[in-house]
């Protein structure tokens, strides 16, 4: 008995003993503070082997443990630096310093990207800072130098660099900064020299005192020296794309095609995951005028590295630029297998969803990456074209507006926020857009243009006048000063001026079918429709590739009573631009002046099948077959359009007037009639129906209010005097209901409103 008691103690002893074991090796486990060393020590290790992927997904792991790790911060701040990702370090640096105020190098590394940002003064801030606490921190000192150096301040950036020279004359880096600002002055170029060459010698791997060495021999005109030079930057720094960019450009200009053109072949081979260094062969073609090579070479390396992204998505880029868009949809095809989050391969993504009219698609996969990458502007510009290509404004603007903020010299994103404070009328805007681009791009007329445009709106001709000239001063040619000023002697009815600065805006833009409309309309003006339809032919026989002057030539031949003819002018139009939607109106128009509605109804079906992202074209062929009687159909077309455009005004106007004829939820036609009033205050239709949809829910004064807006508007439409007529009879205003109902009988006889309003006379007497 004895013996066993003896055995089951050991036993418990054991398990004790391996119980205590184990609980101290888990919760050497579960100790934070040991988890996150093990990350940001292992991340190190990474970063040490050049390895700044791997290294950022350990900090990151750190920092899951304890995201207030400043150590894990600062860490991923210098992987993020060394794969060029800048706005994620400087977010990291900008941590790291409120949770350790006293790293001095992550102040450091701040100032420099602050600086790089363009931001000297918050610079000067982080070195000062440092300054205050560690009077001789040589870094400072060289910060406070470049900064001076950033604003020409020669003297302070020379005594600062030198200060940090004497506090640690060995540091490469301040001997290559002292170089560079001596190298600027002929009479301290040999120190300069001499400055540079210690800085190698101190440091062989100082990748931008050898490049700023080999500047200077080139150009004190020792070759062999400034290639010697190049060349050991790479050495230094075989990842580097700037030395062998250098190296490349030395090769140029010593007359080198064939090593230059080896130079940028090796970088791309040898770096196939850099993106800067992939691109180098394209860029150069480019320079050299060889274009035609680049195909060829970007199918050999993405042969040999056929898992690189950077590779393949220049590789596509080179295709679109070639026209061989087969092979480029097939690039960008894999590329959106393997690499879908790539903001690059999204926005080629986009590139071709948007050419193939797969609008919405291309909205959502641009959308998406801008979302995941806000300071790509590539993303925001794309998404900007598709959002407008959809129809959809606001995301348009929202996206021009982040891309200029991205970057204010962005004339293209300049330009893309003009056109939609053009499309807008919001003249506000578009004068916002020209003095900020004014400010940025003096010497550009367009600008100028556009304020004048935001004058006129204002009937500030003088001063506008003053913009269109200094337009044309920068841009004697410029079509559309001369247009503005045409139209500036029109509205002063100054028609002889005005003809001849349209005739001029038509000369040097001959596409500029504003132009050509608004001569069209002087020739109208003046009673002469022959001369306008052969004003629009003549220029037709020169031009004969614009839908847009087929679509003017069918709307006169249209006013002249000539329906055939502007049915064949508008097929013409269709025909030459299948994506014309005011040719396909143009058609519309034609056919039911023919009589023939069915044929309208029939071309918006063939147009909504090929363009199914057209809110509008819903929109338009749901008014088509409610005008014909099918109102179940009407209604479907206008939830479709209101499926792709929530907002879509036409549609959601006229869906609001059916629900109410059909008795169907009065609250929601109410509030889709308030949404359509809202987009368009000024339409007499809008007024009409959201005056009704008030009668329905028994709001007589509102009604009232406005449907005598809308009759302000269109004061000889029959419907809105008939639901006035309606609406003063509820309000016990027998005078009023009976004077806009018999209106209502008398501008529509033998309709249906003036059966109603009979009925509804009939009642009151």
């Amino acid at each position: 008995m004895k013996k066993k008691l003896v055995i089951t103690a050991l036993r418990i002893s054991t398990v004790l003993a391996a119980s205590l074991v184990l609980g101290s090796t888990f919760g050497c486990h579960r100790d934070p503070n040991v988890q996150k060393q093990k990350y940001l020590e292992s991340g190190k290790r990474y970063a040490s082997e050049g390895k700044y992927k791997e290294a950022s997904i350990q900090f990151s792991n750190a920092l899951k443990v304890d995201h207030n790790f400043a150590e894990a911060h600062y860490q991923l701040a210098q992987a993020y630096l060394k794969t060029g990702a800048m706005m994620p370090a400087y977010a990291e640096l900008m941590r790291t310093v409120d949770l350790d105020p006293t790293n001095t190098k992550a102040r450091i590394d701040l100032g420099d990207l602050l600086l790089a940002g363009g931001q000297p003064d918050r610079a000067a801030q982080q070195a000062n800072t440092v300054l205050a606490t560690q009077a001789n921190n040589a870094d400072a000192h060289a910060l406070l130098s470049s900064i001076a150096a950033s604003k020409s301040d020669r003297t302070t950036a020379l005594n600062e660099i030198q200060q940090a020279l004497a506090i640690d004359p060995s540091k490469s880096s301040y001997h290559a900064a002292l170089g560079m600002l001596q190298s600027g002055d002929p009479a301290t170029s040999p120190s300069a020299e001499e400055q540079l060459r210690k800085a190698v010698e101190l440091d062989s791997r100082n990748v931008s005192a050898h490049l700023l060495l080999s500047s200077l021999l080139e150009k004190k005109g020792d070759l062999q020296g400034a290639l010697t030079q190049a060349n050991a930057a790479v050495t230094a720094d075989p990842r580097s794309p700037v030395a062998r960019g250098s190296l490349v450009g030395v090769y140029l200009r010593q007359g080198d095609k064939a090593k230059a053109e080896a130079t940028v072949r090796q970088a791309a081979d040898e770096l196939s995951d850099n993106a800067e260094a992939t691109q180098m062969p394209r860029l150069f073609y480019s320079q050299t005028g060889q274009d035609s090579r680049a195909e060829a070479t970007y199918a050999d390396l993405v042969s040999k590295h056929p898992k690189s992204a950077p590779l393949r998505i220049t590789y596509a880029r080179v295709l679109i630029a070639s026209h061989n868009l087969p092979k480029a949809r097939s690039v960008v095809a894999d590329l959106v297998k393997s690499d879908a989050n790539d903001p690059e391969v999204a926005v080629l993504n986009g590139m071709f969803l948007l050419n193939d009219g797969k609008t919405n698609e291309a909205v959502d996969v641009l959308q998406k990456a801008s979302k995941s990458y806000p300071d790509n502007i590539q993303a925001k510009l794309w998404l900007a074209r598709a959002a407008a290509s959809k129809g959809d404004v606001a995301i348009a603007e929202q996206s021009y507006r982040d891309a200029t903020r991205l970057n204010p010299k962005n004339l293209e994103a300049q330009n893309g926020l003009a056109g939609i404070a053009i499309a807008k009328q919001d003249f506000n805007l578009l004068a916002q857009v020209a003095d900020a681009t004014i400010a940025i791009a003096p010497q550009y007329a367009t600008p100028y243009v556009w304020r004048g445009m935001s004058e006129q709106s204002q009937n500030l001709n003088e001063k506008a006048d003053a913009d269109y000239k200094q337009a044309l001063k920068l841009d004697p040619r410029n079509a559309d000063a001369f247009l503005q000023l045409g139209e500036i002697q029109l509205t002063q009815k100054h028609i002889p001026e005005a003809t001849k600065l349209l005739d001029q805006a038509l000369l040097n833009n001959p596409n500029s079918a504003r132009a050509l409309s608004l001569l069209v309309s002087l020739d109208l003006f003046a009673k002469q429709p022959a001369k306008a339809v052969a004003r629009i032919q003549d220029h037709i026989a020169q031009y004969p590739n614009n839908s847009e002057f087929y679509d003017q030539l069918s709307q006169v031949q249209l006013a002249t009573g000539d329906a055939g003819a502007a049915l064949d002018a508008a097929s013409k139009a269709m025909q030459i631009n299948p994506r014309d939607n005011a040719a396909v109106m143009a058609y519309t128009q034609a056919q039911l002046a023919k009589g023939d509605p069915a044929k309208a109804i029939s071309v918006w079906l063939q147009w909504t099948q090929a363009h199914p992202t057209d809110a509008q074209a819903f929109a338009l062929l749901g008014t088509l077959e409610e005008a014909q009687g099918d109102k179940e159909k009407a209604a479907a077309d206008y939830k479709k359009s209101l499926q792709i455009q929530p907002e879509q005004p036409v549609a959601t106007n006229n869906l609001a007037y059916l629900m109410i004829e059909n008795g169907q939820n009065i609250d929601v036609a109410l509030s889709l009639a308030q949404t359509a009033r809202r987009l368009l205050p000024n339409s007499a239709s809008t007024a009409d129906t959201l005056g009704w949809a008030y009668y329905q829910k028994a709001s007589y004064l509102s009604a009232r209010d406005v449907l005598e807006q809308g009759l302000k508007t269109a004061p000889e439409n029959a419907a809105i005097h008939y639901h006035l007529g309606m609406t003063y009879n509820k309000l016990a205003d027998r005078t009023n209901a009976t004077l806009h109902l018999r209106k209502a009988a008398s501008l529509a006889p033998n309709s249906q409103i003036a059966k109603d309003a009979q009925k509804a006379l009939t009642s009151l007497t």
